[in-house]
């Protein structure tokens, strides 16, 4: 029952106020199903926290997990909202722990 409420809430979070944002070269867009697409790629998981207080979407985590269109493998994106300013961390998700790490941080805005 949990799950399906935090469900239901990122699908109303995301379908209004979180419609279509620009990070660097990701861009990022709600569907009416709730599903975050990057770059027109739909995310594989997708997990909602919130910072300080319940349903308050000026600080909010999401986080995703998404196919990386320019190489094998998936990146793991996560966008911090403080005081409605938006950044996006993104790590290439290493299959081997030798593997070089591959991060970095984006400013985020509001496109639509």
């Amino acid at each position: 029952m949990k799950k399906i409420i935090c469900l239901i809430s990122l699908m109303m979070f995301t379908a209004s106020a979180f419609s279509a944002t620009q990070c660097g070269p990701f861009y990022l867009k709600a569907n009416k199903s709730g599903w975050m697409y990057v770059n027109g790629e739909r995310s594989e998981t997708q997990k909602i926290t919130f910072l300080k207080e319940k349903d308050d979407y000026d600080n909010v985590k999401l986080q995703w997990r998404v196919k990386n269109a320019k190489a094998p493998g998936m990146l793991g994106m996560e966008q911090i909202y403080r005081d409605g300013k938006a950044i996006l961390n993104v790590e290439v998700i290493r299959t081997h722990q030798s593997q070089i790490r591959i991060h970095g941080t984006y400013d985020c805005e509001k496109v639509d």
